[in-house]
C-alpha cells in the first residue's frame, strides 16, 4: 500500500484532517521517493494545486489505481480500521 496515496484517499474521506502544508509535504515526499511511479507523484501534486477541484484529484487517484492494479477499497478499509483504534 502506498502511503502517499493512502493520505490522499484519507483526505478525500476526511477533507479537514490535513492542512495544505501536510498535503504539500506529501507531494514532496512522493516526488523524492518516486515510490509509486509518476502517477502517484502527479496525484499528490495535483491534490495540492487543485484542492478545491475534486474531479482532478479523483482523476489522478483513478489513474493510480488503474496503473498499479491496487484497489481503492483496500485503502478506505485501512483508513476506517485506523479511525476505529
Amino acid at each position: 500500500m502506498n502511503k502517499h496515496i493512502l493520505m490522499l484517499v484519507d483526505h478525500q474521506l476526511n477533507p479537514a484532517k490535513y492542512t495544505k502544508e501536510q498535503l504539500k509535504q506529501n507531494a514532496a515526499d512522493a516526488r523524492a521517493a518516486r515510490a509509486a511511479a509518476d502517477v502517484a507523484t502527479r496525484a499528490a501534486a495535483r491534490a495540492v494545486r487543485d484542492r478545491v477541484n475534486v474531479n482532478a484529484a479523483d482523476y489522478w487517484l483513478s489513474e493510480y489505481f488503474v496503473n498499479t492494479g491496487e484497489n481503492k477499497q483496500d485503502y478506505i478499509d485501512a483508513i476506517n480500521k485506523g479511525n476505529k483504534q
